[in-house]
C-alpha cells in the first residue's frame, strides 16, 4: 500500500454515490479537486481527481471538506488497490488529510 503522495489543487466539493447489493444500499463519498499546469504549447490544462472518503466520522470530515470549497488544498491519500472475484483489478484513493495551503505569490 503506497502512502504519503501529494496532490495540490483547488476543492470542488463532495458527492455521494449510492449502490445496492443483495437488498442493502451502501453509500461512497467522493472528494473532487481541480488542478492545472501549463502544457508545451503555453495552454492550461485542467484535471479533476476524485478521491474516496473512509467512511468513518463522515459528517465531520465533509463539513470540514465543503468549508474548504473553492480554495486551495493539498490532499494526502492512499493509493489502496483491490481485485475482484471476476480478475479484475485496480484501486481507490482514499484520503488520508486535506489542508488549506495560502496561495503562491
Amino acid at each position: 500500500m503506497n502512502q504519503g503522495f501529494l496532490y495540490r489543487g483547488v476543492l470542488l466539493g463532495t458527492r455521494a454515490h449510492e449502490s445496492t447489493f443483495d437488498g442493502k444500499t451502501t453509500t461512497k463519498w467522493y472528494l473532487g479537486v481541480s488542478s492545472s499546469a501549463q502544457n508545451s504549447y503555453g495552454v492550461d490544462d485542467t484535471k479533476t481527481v476524485e478521491f474516496r472518503v473512509e467512511n468513518n466520522n463522515q459528517a465531520q470530515l465533509l463539513n470540514y471538506f465543503n468549508s474548504l470549497k473553492g480554495k486551495l488544498v493539498e490532499v494526502s491519500f492512499q493509493n489502496r488497490p483491490y481485485e475482484l472475484e471476476n480478475g479484475k483489478k485496480g484501486s481507490n484513493m482514499f484520503v488520508t488529510g486535506v489542508i488549506e495551503c495560502k496561495p503562491e505569490k
